[in-house]
């Protein structure tokens, strides 16, 4: 078992209102499909206590199939955008917003200090009067889009310091190696209530969980035992700003 999952075993369980900070979230997500893999329990509980997530995707998700004749750039792009509404919907029964794509090249997100306070100037108009917690991807994931967007995440909550910011991992959960973790900083949510409907969100994400693009060997398939591991196991926040 990974340090990450290992520490998980002994966290505490949460309340949707404890990692929602009793409002609405405003959820950032690298990628079409992170928000389901990471949060789409916390999703639909939310959305059931009458409360909102505006899910922004960050990036386009055309990284995935970069060889693709069948589905080129623009397709890719319209196919991964339709499949995270449609996604989102299931999630929320319909009732949530619509999600936010901000369309950043995946694989490509922004680097340097000026362009994440860029990024975080086309975010900050999103939080609502009623928001008052920011849910992002764990800066320690193994991916650049993931750590971009984290940084986004802390520029955001920079200037907006009374939403709660809670981080959510992806990949980080399968590091064999992680950089120092503050157990009291995570949490864990039930998301048994809500499996079905996350499978099927899950499932929604074609482009990334089946054999839909066929003629790029190279392209990004999750394995049927990546996916049952989202759906099934808790989902994990991390409370940033925790020293």
């Amino acid at each position: 078992m990974t340090p990450l999952l290992q520490t998980a075993r002994l966290a505490p369980w949460t309340t949707i209102n404890n990692v929602s900070g009793n409002g609405d979230v405003l959820l950032l997500a690298p990628h079409p499909d992170d928000e389901t893999l990471g949060c789409g329990g916390a999703i639909a509980a939310l959305t059931e206590a009458g409360r909102k997530v505006q899910v922004v995707v960050v990036t386009d998700g055309c990284h995935s199939h970069p060889r693709s004749r069948l589905y080129p750039t623009e397709q890719l792009r319209q196919l991964r955008e339709a499949e995270v509404q449609q996604a989102v919907a299931i999630l929320t029964g319909g009732h949530g917003p619509a999600p936010i794509m901000l369309n950043y090249p995946d694989a490509a997100t922004p680097e340097d200090d000026d362009a994440i306070a860029a990024a975080a100037d086309r975010i900050v108009p999103l939080v609502s009067e009623t928001t008052t917690a920011l849910w992002a991807a764990w800066g320690s994931d193994p991916h650049h889009d993931h750590i971009s967007v984290a940084r986004m995440a802390a520029a955001v909550t920079a200037r907006l310091p009374h939403l709660a910011y809670w981080s959510y991992p992806i990949w980080g959960r399968f590091l064999e190696q992680i950089p120092t973790l503050n157990p009291a900083a995570m949490i864990k949510f039930d998301t048994q209530t809500w499996q079905d409907r996350k499978a099927r969100a899950v499932a929604a994400h074609a482009s990334q969980m089946t054999g839909l693009i066929t003629d790029d060997p190279t392209g990004f398939r999750m394995s049927d035992i990546l996916q049952q591991h989202f759906i099934t196991t808790p989902e994990l926040f991390l409370r940033e700003g925790i020293a």
